[in-house]
């Protein structure tokens, strides 16, 4: 739709990061499938992945902010599907509001990239 809003480089840019980082989270809870406890390094990971999205979605109307975590706390694997589910939710409405980001978006005219 040749009506929504277009995104500058540095958002797109952030955009792909975040979008590797919530790709990664997906593989770990949706391939991996690991049990026990989370460690701090997974931690770790999904605060960068909390961090780059709120700066991304931050004025975005009707996408929540996410809190960030204590490294040093434990969170169960429940809490971090929930999470990472999400973040995936929240990109998938960016993905939305921007039709340059997706691949039926691109190869409309005047997307080409």
């Amino acid at each position: 739709m040749q009506d929504k809003p277009r995104l500058g480089p540095r958002a797109i840019n952030a955009y792909n990061r975040l979008s590797r980082e919530v790709a990664a989270l997906n593989y770990v809870t949706r391939v991996a499938k690991p049990s026990g406890p989370l460690s701090e390094i997974t931690l770790r990971s999904l605060n960068k992945a909390l961090h780059l999205a709120n700066r991304l979605y931050r004025r975005e109307p009707g996408i929540s902010r996410f809190a960030m975590f204590d490294p040093r706390d434990s969170i169960s694997m429940a809490d971090f599907v929930i999470i990472v589910a999400r973040l995936s939710a929240a990109s998938i409405a960016f993905e939305e509001r921007y039709a340059h980001l997706t691949e039926a978006g691109k190869a409309l005219p005047g997307n080409g990239n």
